[in-house]
């Protein structure tokens, strides 16, 4: 997911907890928290902040409440931070608490990374927020830290990025799975990854971080000739070629272009590639070089009539009509 959409995505998230606002101040008002939960953690606010707000911290550190009463004071500290930015020192406290419950502490994050994108005043709190972040890239639960490392990832930051590629190289404990590390350093693409990434898919920890490099080598301009042996590659698994396949593409079309014809022309190639890249000469192929083929118009009529794969017979029945064949 890119940073854009995942943008959209939490501001839809936000504006559907506004909707349910009404419900939230009920069973905010509901709420009993227990002992002196909350008592002084926030003077300033539950001053002048009203009720909702007072109970809202009373309940986030109130270990016996329920998780609706928790969600509710989550709803009632994000409606008023622009007022009280107080309340991020809050949330980054509780997140950093590696006592506090794990659900718990990601929802707090949740709303944090959601402030990040709406609150004007913002900036000001991004250097403890992104402090915090880089303080649990190492915590115990894996899903918390990758939420965390995804999070600094697409803010391209160096900290997490020399930690992930340390992984990789096995200078230090991977913090995540080889594959999904690779992910995220392609937020932001160096070219110092380039030869790591190369490493990688001569000697791949698993299929998965192999296929991972290369979409990242799409962007290294001396990747050709491994790309083009990778879809040469009779041996290598369809998964991997496909990956190449793409990659080439983006980095020599024209290159590209003559392995895609190739693997059509190829009865012993996989049909998913086949169809990958007939798709790829019907719409990004050079039309005045194909009009001449008649090798290749052959052997899509014949994909078209006779292959028994129906993602092959779409993608002939593409060509030839958009060959006027």
């Amino acid at each position: 997911m890119d940073v854009s959409e995942y943008r959209r995505q939490v501001e839809a998230e936000a504006e559907a907890a506004a909707r349910r606002e009404p419900a939230f101040r009920e069973i905010l008002r509901n709420a009993r928290p227990s002992g002196r939960a909350g008592e002084g953690a926030f003077e300033s606010s539950t001053a002048t902040g009203g009720d909702d707000l007072s109970i809202g911290l009373a309940v986030l550190l109130d270990s016996d409440a329920n998780e609706e009463a928790f969600t509710a004071a989550l709803q009632a500290m994000s409606l008023e931070v622009n007022d009280y930015p107080e309340l991020i020192d809050t949330l980054l406290a509780y997140l950093d608490d590696a006592g506090n419950p794990r659900d718990r502490r990601l929802a707090v994050l949740n709303l944090l990374q959601e402030i990040s994108f709406r609150m004007v005043g913002f900036p000001a709190k991004r250097p403890d927020y992104l402090a915090a972040l880089r303080s649990i890239i190492d915590d115990p639960d894996s899903q918390l830290r990758r939420v965390a490392i995804g999070i600094l990832a697409r803010e391209k930051d160096d900290y997490v990025q020399r930690r992930l590629v340390d992984g990789l190289e096995g200078k230090s404990k991977a913090l995540v799975p080889a594959a999904k590390a690779i992910q995220f350093l392609a937020y932001d693409v160096h070219s110092e990854y380039f030869p790591l990434a190369k490493r990688i898919v001569e000697k791949p920890p698993n299929r998965g971080a192999k296929v991972e490099a290369i979409r990242l080598l799409a962007a290294d301009s001396s990747a050709k000739d491994l790309l083009v042996g990778i879809l040469a590659d009779p041996s290598e698994k369809p998964e991997v070629k496909m990956a190449g396949a793409v990659a080439l593409q983006s980095l020599d079309p024209e290159e590209f272009e003559r392995q895609a014809r190739r693997i059509v022309l190829d009865d012993d190639e996989d049909d998913q590639l086949r169809a990958l890249s007939l798709n790829a000469l019907t719409y990004f192929g050079n039309p005045a070089t194909q009009s001449e083929d008649d090798e290749l118009a052959r052997r899509v009529e014949s994909l078209n009539s006779r292959s028994r794969s129906r993602s092959v017979k779409k993608a002939a029945a593409g060509y030839l009509a958009k060959r006027g064949r």
